[in-house]
């Protein structure tokens, strides 16, 4: 999980919070073709974006823009593409090709939407990958326009529009026990918890974790407001150590949980669980492995070694060589809005409309994205995120390695909590 706080404007410290995908075997993900080029020419109706060989899709990035969120989401790019390579080495859909075409919303509201009247409505694209933080504006619009969008939940309204497709959003309301689970499983019974007040999605997160570590009887001592550049890492250990509290929960940036962490062991704070949102990365690993040993860190996505992770990388490999680090969040998210957009014109049958791959992808009750991710239930978009992965990073700081979930929390080997009324 990755969290920006971007300078706009247009959305005060808005972020993404990402998640996504790929399967080992053809077959997981339905990569297979479905021929059916006979029917496809016999179609009766004329749908934007639909031709006997080829089937036109929008991708809406941010390209330019504040250059934060620029660099960060070229990487959203090279998922989405590659996905869409690997579907055309297995044959297309239905024997089509996907035509992607793109725009840059600059990461402002108003130029998304300009891009996106010009993609359906000049370019005339059947549907929209959107990897941005700005769509909110232009719900409405897309939604009277029928489009089919899939992307990454960056808001609640992505919860909110029948057309709208994410792979689990982070601002849905209502909450999970599995945070609390986690944590008691390895021994915590007093938290701390830092929270971001300038990034929306760490206020998000902030308010997801108290209530499920109360559900499962850790006491909270405090929320402390931490600032990256502002707040001073050794006050929040000294507090962590007045406390009293074994566990430090981080709804934060890597680096200032990190330094947090550092700090507190080095003031000989005995910490049972150090557990934060963001930081699952080897580049990160490679520079601050020293500080990180010993702490967990939340994940989205199967684990480094598994079969899907396996098939993944080696997609990304093959399909998106410029990409230095396929463990990028954002590349698997875009790489999942991708996987996603293709299921649905999988199952909207060789003749598509709009209206037909609305309905019948919003009948998944078990997306996975080929098991890259925990099922995802997207006739329920408005449900809370139920699983998770937890990494650990090993006493040397030199290896990440997944925790495994007791049996009666195990989901294909993810931690899966209950719903929070």
């Amino acid at each position: 999980m990755i969290l920006f706080r971007p300078h706009m404007r247009t959305a005060s410290a808005m972020i993404a919070a990402l998640a996504v995908g790929l399967s080992t075997a053809l077959t997981a993900c339905d990569i297979s073709s479905n021929s059916a080029t006979s029917e496809a020419g016999a179609c009766p109706t004329q749908v934007p974006g639909v031709t006997t060989t080829s089937i036109k899709i929008g991708l809406v990035y941010p390209d330019t823009g504040p250059a934060e969120i620029a660099s960060a989401f070229k990487a959203a790019r090279s998922g989405v593409e590659a996905r869409i390579d690997l579907q055309h080495a297995a044959g297309g859909v239905h024997d089509r090709e996907i035509d992607l075409v793109w725009g840059d919303d600059q990461s402002d509201a108003e130029t998304f939407s300009k891009v996106a009247h010009d993609l359906v409505g000049t370019q005339r694209v059947f549907g929209l990958i959107a990897t941005s933080i700005v769509l909110d504006k232009s719900a409405g619009w897309l939604e009277r326009e029928d489009v089919p969008v899939t992307g990454t939940g960056t808001s609640a309204t992505w919860s909110n529009y029948p057309n709208l497709f994410h792979a689990g959003n982070l601002f849905n309301t209502g909450g999970t026990s599995v945070f609390g689970d986690f944590v008691k499983a390895q021994g915590g019974r007093k938290a701390l918890v830092v929270v971001d007040p300038n990034v929306a999605a760490s206020r998000s997160l902030a308010a997801q974790f108290v209530p499920s570590l109360q559900s499962r009887g850790i006491q909270i001592v405090d929320e402390v407001t931490y600032t990256e550049g502002v707040t001073d890492p050794a006050r929040v250990a000294d507090e962590l150590k007045s406390s009293g509290a074994d566990t430090l929960v981080g709804a934060a940036q890597s680096g200032a949980f990190i330094d947090i962490y550092a700090k507190a062991k080095a003031r000989g704070v005995k910490i049972n669980v150090a557990l934060n949102a963001t930081g699952f990365s080897p580049g990160l690993l490679a520079q601050r492995g020293r500080d990180m040993a010993g702490m967990s860190i939340m994940s989205s996505v199967a684990a480094q070694g598994s079969p899907a992770m396996n098939a993944y990388q080696k997609a990304m490999t093959v399909y998106a060589p410029e990409l230095a680090d396929p463990t990028d969040e954002l590349a698997l998210a875009g790489y999942v809005a991708a996987d996603e957009m293709i299921q649905g014109l999988q199952l909207a049958g060789p003749c598509p409309t709009r209206q037909t791959f609305i309905q019948t992808l919003r009948g998944v009750t078990d997306f996975t994205a080929g098991s890259l991710i925990p099922p995802i239930n997207l006739s329920q978009p408005t449900q809370p995120i139920l699983c998770e992965n937890f990494i650990n990073v090993d006493p040397t700081g030199h290896r990440f390695t997944p925790v495994q979930p007791p049996a009666a929390l195990n989901h294909d080997g993810y931690w899966c909590g209950e719903p929070l009324q």
